[in-house]
């Protein structure tokens, strides 16, 4: 149950000094206004004081009219000419929201209510360019860990008055504010009610990032694919809600969520949208091409040279023996080797500092490399291989983490079944494709149940002047 302000300014002092528990950023600083004893309180490292001061106070203390408690807090939110949009709490809890999340209160003795001061001042990251989603043409801003600039940056994209922003706090230790967007214009009021009430029915104590929720949005089990996609680019995330998506901004992280997100989506960047259709088209059908690479080409290299090899040309086929015929391992192990070693190469290269992260990523690729193939550990021709399908892997970023486990399956699967195996893979492949549900749409639905759409913005891109008035999603 939550506990009320009381009209006494002593009190409110105690009962703040208590939650704060004499915390070394806690200011509370009695002032008066129009002979009334008030009172600020803010945390010193969350508050800009200048503004607080310029704003606020200054025009506060020049007041000179005699007035009381009850006159002076109407007059303050009614009257005043002060910018702000004046906005009250009357309870502790409230008030510690407000308070951690950058504002000043002002309390006035006699009155069981505070009143909420803009004055956020906390440090933030500013607006800088997009680290993961890099493009040629376009806007060149991403999204910052600030939820308000956010906002803003949204905000002057789509400037119409059906872009819906619903506010909930979530996570009962950090009550960490979550953004949810969609357009009322294109997206289903179902699918926004109903992404909102599963937002409001986590029960997690501490949420700091979009990946937090993503369990409790995406429901999809038994798939390594999900329907949930993430964005750190404000233009690309108003482009999402205008074809009909819920858009979820958790303040404190840069990387937006969008829902749902097709299979196709992770095919699509926004240079796509700006190139001419022919070769936005050849782009696209060879980032498919490269998610098949990514999969399958290991295991199809095990399966028809360790079962099939007539199937091989000579000279390709000679070539593989002469570099396998030295290494100890299977050819199977050895590729899923191969592949552990490219992630752990990898994983040291993203964790160590910047500056030396690529060069030890390089170097020990390198040096790794060929000393295993001079060792005779591993063949130069699946070397060549998995490097190839770890290239073709970067060219779809958002499905690396399906790829890499996929890739590993289908590689198992081919080196103790054979063709066989090759074929349960695939198999396997286009069952977690479909098997990936929302709960209202399906994930590949353009590929069998939106097929008009496969080549217009699907496989192929077309001509903007084919899209007229178009959206990804219809109403159920």
């Amino acid at each position: 149950m939550e506990s009320s302000l009381f009209k006494n300014l002593d009190k409110n002092k105690a009962k703040f000094a208590d939650l704060f528990d004499n915390s070394a950023d806690y200011f509370f600083k009695p002032v008066k206004i129009a002979t009334v004893q008030c009172a600020v309180v803010m945390c010193e490292d969350l508050t800009d004081s200048l503004k607080l001061w310029q704003i606020f106070l200054e025009p506060l203390n020049n007041m000179k009219d005699s007035k009381d408690s009850l006159q002076l807090f109407d007059y303050i939110k009614h009257e005043t000419t002060i910018p702000f949009n004046p906005t009250t709490v009357d309870t502790f809890e409230k008030s510690m929201f407000f308070l951690t999340a950058g504002f000043a209160l002002l309390l006035i003795d006699g009155v069981d209510k505070a009143m909420v001061m803009p004055v956020q001042g906390y440090p933030a990251r500013g607006v800088d360019k997009p680290t993961n989603e890099s493009n040629l043409r376009g806007s060149k801003e991403s999204f910052t860990d600030t939820g308000r600039k956010n906002m803003g940056m949204i905000r002057r994209r789509i400037r119409s008055d059906n872009l819906n922003v619903k506010t909930l706090q979530i996570g009962s230790k950090t009550k960490t504010e979550i953004t949810v967007y969609y357009h009322g214009d294109y997206c289903p009021e179902n699918l926004a009610n109903d992404v909102i009430e599963r937002i409001k029915n986590i029960d997690l104590p501490v949420i700091l990032e979009t990946g937090y929720l993503t369990p409790f949005i995406d429901r999809t089990k038994g798939s390594l694919f999900q329907s949930v996609g993430y964005t750190e680019r404000p233009d690309t995330f108003c482009a999402k809600l205008c074809e009909g998506k819920v858009g979820i901004m958790v303040d404190g992280t840069p990387y937006a969520m969008l829902y749902p997100y097709f299979f196709r989506d992770n095919f699509i960047t926004n240079d796509d949208y700006t190139q001419r259709p022919y070769f936005a088209s050849f782009i696209r059908i060879l980032r498919y091409i490269s998610f098949i690479i990514a999969v399958m080409l290991p295991g199809i290299y095990v399966a028809f040279t360790s079962y099939a090899p007539q199937a091989l040309a000579d000279k390709l086929l000679f070539y593989i023996y002469s570099s396998q015929n030295a290494t100890p391992l299977p050819l199977f192990l050895e590729a899923v080797l191969i592949i552990i070693l490219f992630e752990i190469i990898k994983e040291a290269g993203l964790r160590l500092p910047s500056p030396i992260g690529s060069t030890v990523s390089i170097v020990s690729a390198l040096i790794i490399g060929d000393a295993a193939i001079s060792a005779g550990l591993i063949g130069s021709a699946l070397l060549i291989v998995i490097a190839i399908s770890t290239i073709s892997a970067f060219i779809i970023p958002s499905f690396y983490e399906s790829i890499i486990i996929m890739r590993i399956i289908v590689v198992l699967l081919s080196g103790i079944l054979g063709i066989p195996g090759l074929s349960f893979s695939l198999l396997f492949l286009f069952i977690n494709i479909i098997n990936v549900n929302s709960e209202i749409y399906s994930y590949a639905n353009i590929f069998y149940e939106n097929r008009n759409k496969l080549f217009s913005d699907g496989l192929l891109k077309s001509s903007w002047r084919n899209h007229k008035g178009e959206t990804n999603i219809k109403s159920e």
